[in-house]
Formats: structure tokens, C-alpha cells, sequence
């Protein structure tokens, strides 16, 4: 294309799990919580008035920063931003502290919207993979770069690294360490406060999960307030609308109503991923709220997911290297595992 810069002829952009139209569809494909969010957040919608709507919102999200910082057990807000999602968060990390040629380090696999922003800024992504395990391997701990994206627990495996070994890598890594937390609620563990321990640590988290708000895009990060500072340099002026900052902030103070729908999701992980050994699949135990299921049978899981496409149930495969023989399942309902469990169980003739 003409007027097509040259570092985007080989990007082919993000692609998010489908989002079907339909209403009769079991959609177990994008980690989106089942239960709803707290009603608080209803309530502060009809709170806002014409004039909320009027004005530009507080361009620092002021307040919801304040509830946050007391949340996590931080000084105040110089320790907190919010992001439009936790992508925005992501890709805003980039442009406050990597410069265009530069290594940022990820674990392979992980989340691929990392390899697209790195593209997108410029800068070079470099894998070292995680062992048989989805454990951190040696080499991890040897690699250096401007960046290292986290995640933990991991996208897609589930599975949570130790908090030592995580500890051990931000004190020998000499750059930047976001540790991405988007599942972390349903974990058993949290790095929250090696934001206060490491002068080079971001913890990242969305509401999108835990807090069944996938639909208004609110993210946050906690970090050193030099750091902190450095973000509110390079964020867009008007970041959080008056809408997801009033949202956000009646759902950190219904914390909860959160934990109440983790518990059930919880329960419901465990009685699915013994659905699935029992059936024949391997399953890493995750703290997540999504499991990930090699098969090795026939039918082969690409052939799986696209007869649960066909039973109208939707959930993940990922056409590449190690994820092959897997799909990873987002925990709904007990009723929405247990369809899926029916459908599996005939797909696979185990009836």
C-alpha cells in the first residue's frame, strides 16, 4: 500500500477471540466472566447527570486512583495510573520507557498482543521459551533487555509461576519488569507488593475478569511514583471517560461482590478440569480462570473445537507451535461446563 509505513507491512494486527451476534451461543472462548458485575455500578450510572456528560472527565481519574492505592495497600495515587483496558496500559509502556531497536523479553507462549505492540513500537521481542512445565527455564533468568513482559498466572497455560522465582528475576533483570496480573484474582498469590520492593517492577491488572467488566475497558498499574510519573508524561490527555471512572470506582469499592463471583468460578475450574482428566486430557492446574487441555486423541482438537463451533459452544484453539493438541476453555456456569462436557463427551464417542 502507498502510504503504508514499513513497520507495519508485516503486522497483521491482534485477533481477539470471536464475539458472535447470536444470543443462543455457550461462549467460552474469551475469559469473560459469567456472573454479572456488582450493582453498584448501575447505581453509579444513573448517578451521572447531563452535566457529567458535558465536561471533559478528570484527566488524572483522581478519584478512582485514591480507591485504588487504599485497595492495594499504597500510600496514595502518586503509586497508580488507569488505562483504557490494560492494553492501553501495555502498549503505554512502550512508548514511556522502551525506544524504537530495543530488547523486550516475554516468555513463549504468553499473550500475543505483546509481539504485535513490540512491531507496532519498533522494537525487538525475544522468546525464551518456558519449560514442560510452563515454569520459568534457566535461560530466562540469564536473558536481558529493555523490557520483560510477565505474565502470571500465564496466558494460556494457567499456570502461575512461583513468587520466589519471580522475585529472584525482577532483583537480576536490568531493565523494566511488567508483571502481568489480568487473572491474578483467581490465583492463589499476588506480586502486588514487589512494586513497592523493586525500583524497575510494574504490576499490571484489568477489570475485565475478576470484575465481569470486560465491556468497559478499565486497566491499571502500580509502580514507584517515579515511574508512575514518567506514564502520566505519555498517556493520552483524556484517558478514562467519565463513565469507566465512575464504574471503576464503584466496583474497587465493592470488592466483595468480586470475590464472591471468584469463589464460584473457582469452584466450578475444579470440577471441570476433573471433567477433563477424566476424560483423557492433560490439564496444568491453573489459577486462572480458563484451562488449557492438550489432547492427543482423535479427533484431533482442531477438529474438537470446530465440531463445539458447529454445537454452537465457542472456545479457543490456537493454530501453533505447543497449543497444536490444545484449546483452552474459559470456566463458565456449572451449566455452561457441564454442555460443554456433553458435547465433548460426544465428539469424542464417550457417551
Amino acid at each position: 500500500m502507498k502510504f503504508q509505513r514499513h513497520i507495519l507491512r508485516d503486522v497483521q494486527g491482534y485477533v481477539p477471540g470471536e464475539q458472535p451476534r447470536e444470543s443462543d451461543i455457550i461462549k467460552l472462548n474469551t475469559n469473560e466472566n459469567p456472573y454479572p458485575p456488582s450493582p453498584r455500578i448501575f447505581e453509579a450510572l444513573q448517578a451521572l447527570n447531563g452535566d457529567a456528560f458535558r465536561k471533559y472527565p478528570d484527566p488524572v481519574s483522581l478519584r478512582f486512583r485514591r480507591a485504588l492505592a487504599e485497595r492495594y495497600g499504597y500510600p496514595d495515587e502518586s503509586w497508580v495510573i488507569v488505562g483504557n483496558g490494560m492494553d492501553e496500559l501495555l502498549a503505554l509502556v512502550l512508548r514511556t520507557f522502551v525506544d524504537p531497536g530495543d530488547t523486550v523479553l516475554a516468555t513463549d507462549p504468553t499473550y500475543s498482543l505483546y509481539e504485535i505492540l513490540c512491531k507496532l513500537h519498533d522494537c525487538r521481542l525475544e522468546y525464551v521459551a518456558l519449560d514442560e512445565h510452563y515454569q520459568l527455564s534457566p535461560a530466562f533468568f540469564s536473558a536481558q533487555g529493555r523490557l520483560c513482559f510477565l505474565t502470571r498466572p500465564n496466558a494460556p497455560s494457567g499456570v502461575a509461576v512461583p513468587k520466589a522465582e519471580v522475585a529472584r528475576f525482577c532483583t537480576g533483570f536490568d531493565g523494566i519488569v511488567v508483571i502481568d496480573e489480568a487473572y491474578v484474582d483467581f490465583a492463589e498469590d499476588n506480586c502486588l507488593e514487589f512494586a513497592r520492593d523493586h525500583d524497575n517492577v510494574i504490576v499490571m491488572r484489568t477489570f475485565s475478569k475478576s470484575f465481569s467488566l470486560a465491556g468497559m475497558r478499565i486497566g491499571t498499574a502500580v509502580a514507584r511514583p517515579e515511574l508512575i510519573a514518567e506514564f502520566l508524561k505519555t498517556k493520552d490527555s483524556y484517558n478514562m471517560n467519565v463513565v469507566s471512572q465512575a464504574i471503576g470506582l464503584a466496583a474497587i469499592n465493592d470488592y466483595d461482590h468480586m470475590l464472591e463471583n471468584v469463589a464460584k468460578v473457582k469452584a466450578s475450574r475444579t470440577r471441570l478440569r476433573d471433567a477433563l482428566l477424566e476424560l483423557g486430557f492433560k490439564v496444568p492446574e491453573s489459577q486462572s480462570n480458563f484451562l488449557l487441555a492438550e489432547w492427543r486423541g482423535t479427533p484431533d482438537a482442531q477438529t474438537i473445537f470446530e465440531a463445539m463451533k458447529r454445537d454452537k459452544i465457542l472456545v479457543r484453539y490456537f493454530k501453533m507451535p505447543r497449543l497444536e493438541h490444545s484449546l483452552r476453555i474459559t470456566v463458565g456456569t456449572d451449566a455452561e461446563c457441564a454442555a460443554f462436557v456433553q458435547a465433548l463427551k460426544r465428539i469424542l464417542h464417550k457417551e
